[in-house]
């Protein structure tokens, strides 16, 4: 990816912060994080894999006793508050547990009610939505089976959401398995209508650029009004007029030009100012920034190395707080924080 020239370019600058943002209560402990959202109030939420684990002795932190709920909540200050979750947190159907086998990711909406999505591709096939105590309001999908891309009851995986609370529509990134964007009405569950790379409906073609690669990994609304779809795998992010349209118009495409064996654009997040879009390349622990008004990537840095943190892990995803500060979800088992140092001249 080549950056065009910078002078005079007034770009967002992050600082790394040594000390990790959010505090487990003594003796208890993070799995990989794949999930971190920041609620209206400031909080800090955190999505990890609590189901899978190596474990230790016991005592250790590795051991399941010391392992927290897979839905952590910690306030702006990073101070834990509660945490639930797991296979035995809701009743099994036909036996089978209503919980992902492998925590993927947590979408928060205007409504402060949040999206809980699962990545093993044999099961983790419904998305479901909580109370922030933990309460289910909706469940789209089967865990456990799937139905491809022209399903409207079924789901392949799905990875992420984001809630049109006025219409009382979601928009759902679908997924690991399946290549589509399917929207469901949020109270119901009823299927209302998928979209591909291209913006049009399914059937999708095998590959080509007119067909997103799996997994289509995350789903924001920026601050144009466009919903921005990240396209892990291919290394782009696509940009569509879409909210409350029936045939969604592809507006941009934004093309990191990478190669990377797992895909580069794993989700973005927006400056305060909504100038600015930063995607996060997961594989290489790089944010890139992209000018919404120039339309072009201007800049890019290294996520931190902060205390505990395994720089060859993951960032799996980011999100902002209500400072404009980074907020950083990393395999690693590790939280992070960039502060925002305001918009400085290049």
């Amino acid at each position: 990816m080549i950056i065009p020239d910078r002078t005079g370019r007034a770009l967002p600058r992050f600082t790394g912060e040594a000390a990790p943002p959010v505090r487990p209560p003594p003796g208890r402990t993070l799995g990989a994080v794949t999930g971190v959202q920041v609620s209206a109030d400031g909080h800090i939420w955190v999505l990890h894999l609590a189901s899978i684990m190596e474990w230790g002795p016991p005592g250790s932190l590795d051991d399941p006793a010391a392992r927290l709920p897979a839905v952590v909540e910690f306030d702006a200050a990073g101070n834990f508050l509660q945490a639930w979750g797991g296979p035995d947190h809701l009743p099994r159907v036909d036996g089978q547990p209503q919980w992902p086998k492998q925590e993927e990711t947590i979408a928060f909406d205007a409504e402060d009610t949040l999206w809980v999505f699962g990545a093993n591709t044999a099961y983790d096939h419904a998305v479901q939505r909580f109370t922030r105590d933990g309460r289910l309001l909706l469940r789209i999908g089967r865990f456990g089976e799937t139905g491809g891309d022209q399903s409207g009851e079924l789901l392949g995986c799905p990875t992420d959401a984001w809630h049109d609370v006025a219409r009382r529509e979601v928009y759902i990134t679908d997924g690991y398995v399946n290549h589509r964007v399917a929207v469901f009405n949020s109270d119901t569950g009823a299927f209302l209508r998928a979209f591909g790379a291209d913006g049009q409906s399914p059937p999708f073609a095998a590959s080509g650029p007119a067909t997103f690669a799996n997994p289509v990994h995350a789903i924001s609304r920026g601050p144009d009004g466009l919903l921005y779809v990240c396209d892990r795998i291919n290394c782009r992010v696509l940009a569509f007029d879409a909210v409350g349209r029936a045939e969604p118009r592809l507006v941009r495409d934004i093309a990191l030009k990478l190669e990377r064996p797992f895909g580069s654009t794993f989700n973005v997040a927006f400056t305060a100012d909504g100038g600015f879009m930063l995607i996060n390349d997961g594989s290489d622990s790089r944010l890139w920034t992209f000018d919404l008004t120039a339309g072009e990537i201007v800049d890019a840095f290294r996520a931190p190395n902060s205390e505990g943190a395994d720089l060859s892990a993951t960032v799996h995803k980011i999100t902002t707080d209500r400072d404009g500060n980074l907020i950083l979800g990393r395999t690693g088992r590790a939280v992070e924080r960039m502060r925002f140092e305001g918009l400085r001249t290049a």
